[in-house]
């Protein structure tokens, strides 16, 4: 399982450079909020497994 989340931490990096790119600020804010979430998420599973 530490592979599928060091995975999931690899495509968040994917989408926030994806993000970054996007010209509506409001957007990128939005998914930006949403990987900080999901980064929480992947922590507290990290916590949980060890």
């Amino acid at each position: 399982m530490n592979i599928t989340l060091a995975n999931a931490e690899a495509a968040l990096d994917d989408v926030q450079r994806d993000a970054d790119k996007l010209r509506s600020r409001e957007l990128r804010k939005a998914i930006a909020e949403y990987i900080e979430t999901q980064r929480a998420a992947i922590k507290a599973l990290r916590r949980k497994m060890n």
